[in-house]
């Protein structure tokens, strides 16, 4: 989990707020589709990391006692 806070707060959260802010000035330059590309990849690797939460919370539960 703390990957994945510092994940969005460090790299998705500021990636937003930059291409906006290029988007709304119509600056569609190559930096532009670089900081694109870095968001996607580190959207995906949040979805990665959440899967795998999410896998091992259902390994837990399933060890839990009365269950």
């Amino acid at each position: 989990m703390p990957y994945i806070a510092a994940n969005g707060l460090l790299v998705l959260a500021p990636a937003a707020v930059f291409l906006a802010l290029r988007a709304r000035a119509g600056l569609l330059d190559p930096v532009f589709y670089g900081v694109q590309a870095l968001e996607l990849v580190a959207g995906a690797a949040n979805l990665a990391l959440i899967g795998l939460n999410v896998r091992d919370g259902l390994r837990l539960r399933q060890r839990a006692p009365g269950h």
